[in-house]
């Protein structure tokens, strides 16, 4: 069952409460005026068999105008206003700023389809009823002890990508193009290198080379012993520019693929909307496939095909011999995730607020599972049947059966879980992090939960971020030499007892 049950059932039973002022209940065929939508309207949306809870507050003034306040409980806003919007009322058609009703004079509901700021990708209806007080549900906090870390290495740059670890060695890469090479148990550095740009992909590592992407467009081969070059080579023609998350324009496009190691090749996605089959060993391209957008996670490959999502909103099948083109999968939004593969199914979250279960070998739709106001951005791990990923908007990890998508438990992590969990035989992990001033509260965390159950079992929260950038732990964990390995986007990486 969800943790948040509870609180929804309380807030159920407000929302149901007889209607507050007698101009709503006299109404024959309109609402009448502006004036008549004051106070608080709440109810469901309601999509794919499942409903959420949505209220709107209105305080109508004399200039035909009202401050709205919305309270999204599934994405934990709480009465945030969205300004004073025009008031428009013909009828029984209202509009306010975003939102359009119809009102229904029988049931005293407005009735209408979410804007798209809410919801981009579906029409998704929504019933509103005025109630005589709106009280919404309490938040609750992650009830789990706090820890310290093992050890922690200051890298002096932001950290986006989670670390890496193979041979007793941690390999992570910062903003100012350095990657560098920790020893796993002390943290101690044994080696750096410098790129020409950024680097927000993780390293692999294989038959003793460290293999990554940076924004200078070059994709590198280093030794993993002594950390030099033995090769570069091109693969995005130009330097990558992103616009960072919160300003006028981003993409939310944080991170770039990580290079995947099968046999004797590499293959990896690029910002200019390519897949690229390289030769391990000299960086000499083999194939390449070309799609409509940037792909900014790691393809998977497993067994003849390699499975990838982009940004043009598809999810491919390819075939690893040749690169051509198996099957695709239009999911509607942006794909900034890695699949996973298990089961006979390619599971992948997409910005159209789904999770979604695909034919390995068709790309058929098999299930999906939609989550209520929030990209799917977390890649998700898989381990027997059970699948673990993460949510932006929601600040939410979700266990669900890999077969079916059906949950299995999910857990309230107060902040975006944006990388892939790390997945013990009792445990997961993941990290959290946030932007300022942003809809709803947001921290940035590392926390630990039971795999059965997702209760949480322990949790490091550092100090409160004081700057205006995003923070926290945006990356994937990693497991290794019975520790946690985390990255913060405050230049640190950090080492936990598991």
């Amino acid at each position: 069952m969800s943790m948040n049950a509870v609180p929804v059932i309380m807030f159920a039973a407000v929302i149901s409460a007889p209607l507050a002022t007698a101009a709503a209940q006299d109404s024959a065929t309109a609402i009448g005026s502006a004036a008549a939508l004051a106070g608080a309207w709440a109810g469901f949306a309601a999509h794919d068999g499942e409903r959420s809870l949505v209220a709107l507050e209105f305080e109508p003034g004399d200039d035909g105008k009202a401050l709205v306040r919305l309270s999204v409980p599934a994405m934990h806003v709480s009465r945030q206003q969205i300004g004073r919007v025009a008031v428009q009322v013909t009828g029984a058609d209202v509009r306010a700023g975003p939102f359009a009703f119809v009102y229904d004079s029988a049931s005293k509901t407005l009735s209408g389809i979410l804007p798209r700021a809410l919801v981009p990708f579906y029409d998704v209806p929504v019933v509103l009823r005025l109630v005589e007080r709106l009280e919404l549900p309490v938040r609750p906090s992650v009830d789990a002890r706090q820890v310290e870390p093992a050890w922690v290495f200051d890298a002096g740059s932001a950290l986006w990508a989670g670390p890496a670890v193979a041979a007793g060695m941690i390999h992570a890469g910062a903003d100012d193009g350095r990657l560098y090479a920790l020893d796993a148990r002390t943290g101690t550095e044994r080696w750096f290198f410098q790129a020409g740009g950024p680097i927000r992909t993780r390293a692999a590592i294989a038959r003793d080379a460290v293999f990554f992407q940076a924004d200078d467009g070059f994709l590198y081969s280093l030794s993993a012993r002594s950390g030099d070059e033995r090769w570069r080579v091109r693969v995005v023609d130009a330097t990558i520019k992103r616009v960072p998350p919160g300003q006028p324009g981003s993409r939310y496009d944080s991170f770039g693929s990580d290079v995947v190691v099968a046999g004797e090749r590499l293959y990896l996605g690029t910002h200019d909307g390519k897949v690229l089959a390289l030769d391990a060993a000299s960086g000499q391209r083999v194939w390449e496939f070309t799609c409509g957008d940037a792909v900014v996670a790691a393809p998977t490959v497993v067994g003849s095909n390699v499975y990838f999502g982009s940004y043009d909103h598809n999810v491919y099948g390819l075939d690893t011999g040749t690169g051509r083109l198996v099957w695709k999968y239009d999911t509607g939004a942006p794909v900034v995730s890695t699949p996973a593969v298990a089961n006979g199914r390619v599971i992948v979250g997409s910005r159209s607020y789904d999770l979604l279960g695909l034919d390995s070998e068709t790309g058929d739709l098999l299930w999906k599972r939609y989550v209520w106001f929030s990209w799917i951005e977390s890649s998700a791990s898989v381990r027997g049947r059970i699948g673990y990923v993460g949510s932006s908007d929601a600040t939410t990890v979700f266990a669900f059966d890999a077969r079916t998508g059906q949950p299995v438990w999910e857990v309230d992590v107060l902040g975006r879980a944006l990388g892939r969990p790390a997945v013990s035989e009792d445990r997961v992990y993941v990290g959290t992090s946030g932007v300022p001033n942003y809809l709803s509260d947001l921290r940035g965390a590392v926390i630990a939960m039971d795999r059965g159950t997702g209760r949480p079992i322990w949790q490091f929260v550092p100090e409160p971020s004081t700057g205006e950038g995003p923070y926290g732990f945006p990356g994937s964990p990693a497991l290794g030499a019975d520790l946690v390995f985390v990255t913060g986007l405050d230049g640190r990486v950090y080492a936990f007892a598991k």
